[in-house]
């Protein structure tokens, strides 16, 4: 067998280039190889063969062929073949999302589908492109016509597998995301209607539990300034919660942070807060080695000590 038929549904340019590519750099090698291209309808299909009337070259060259075909296959299967099969997933799956958000969850899910993403795991990926590699060239020995998205989809079990994971993590924490901006235009149009009750406010952040709040005078506030935000003391306290719900009810004009060590609360409050907030470079407060006391310690008894 000389040749080989490769079809796709992806008629991208990009997948039709990778592939002439790689014929092209063959011929110029000196490998003769002849191919033909044809559209039918929603299928793209790429005929191509070697063409050598030495049967011991031919042979010779027929592997060659092979290997790079193989090489080539991999990467579109791992590469364009698994986005746009991602992207058809997801429009079935999903079909109120938008074409941006589409976009997006597909970005993301190929990053974690391709061990990309900061946790990724690059030896795994590779270990992965030979597993695959060695597939495709095993089909090819007995098989002429090379269906990409069909032996994604029924040779591929594990890898396909995957695919469907990556997506069903993207999309979920593509949902966490919107539901977390929407929580941010909810707290920042609290921030917009709430009349400010002190000009500048100070807070020191220590960690997830420990931080507290000084007026422009650097001095503690006081239970009267916070009204409601103390009734879940004698509940279980969320301290960044019961943060964000004392600077909405303080609403200062504007916010200096000291902090000790950056946690994800202060990305909220610049978040909400925006251009009312300003992280201070270090001064007195922020050298401060001693732990500030927990805000169920302070608020009541009214000691920074």
């Amino acid at each position: 067998m000389t040749g080989i038929t490769i079809s796709t549904l992806n008629l991208d340019s990009e997948v039709r280039g990778n592939l002439l590519k790689e014929i092209n750099f063959l011929k110029r090698e000196g490998i003769k190889v002849e191919y033909q291209e044809k559209v039918d309808g929603k299928y793209f299909f790429l005929d191509c063969a070697v063409v050598e009337t030495d049967e011991v070259i031919g042979a010779s060259h027929q592997k060659i062929f092979r290997y790079y075909l193989a090489s080539i296959i991999t990467d579109l299967l791992m590469n364009e073949i698994a986005k746009e099969m991602m992207g058809r997933i997801l429009r079935t799956k999903y079909q109120y999302l938008s074409k941006e958000e589409l976009r997006l969850i597909v970005q993301k899910a190929y990053l974690y589908l391709s061990n990309l993403n900061e946790a990724g795991d690059i030896e795994k990926t590779l270990f992965r492109h030979n597993q695959i590699l060695a597939e495709v060239s095993r089909y090819m020995e007995s098989n002429s016509h090379f269906f990409l998205e069909g032996f994604l989809r029924f040779r591929l079990k594990e890898y396909f597998k995957e695919l469907e994971l990556s997506i069903e993590k993207a999309v979920e924490n593509f949902l966490v995301e919107q539901e977390y901006h929407e929580f941010l235009k909810l707290l920042r149009y609290f921030v917009e209607i709430q009349e400010p009750r002190i000009d500048e406010l100070h807070v020191l952040i220590k960690d997830k539990q420990s931080f507290c709040l000084l007026d422009e005078e650097r001095q503690p506030i006081n239970q009267d300034q916070l009204q409601g935000a103390l009734s879940e003391l004698n509940n279980d306290v969320d301290y960044e919660d019961l943060l964000l719900s004392a600077l909405i009810t303080i609403s200062p004009r504007s916010i200096v942070l000291h902090v000790i060590n950056k946690i994800e609360i202060v990305e909220t409050i610049l978040n909400v807060f925006r251009e009312r907030v300003l992280i201070c470079r270090g001064c007195d407060l922020c050298k401060q080695r001693q732990a500030p006391l927990t805000v169920v310690q302070v608020w009541p008894s009214n000691d920074f000590s």
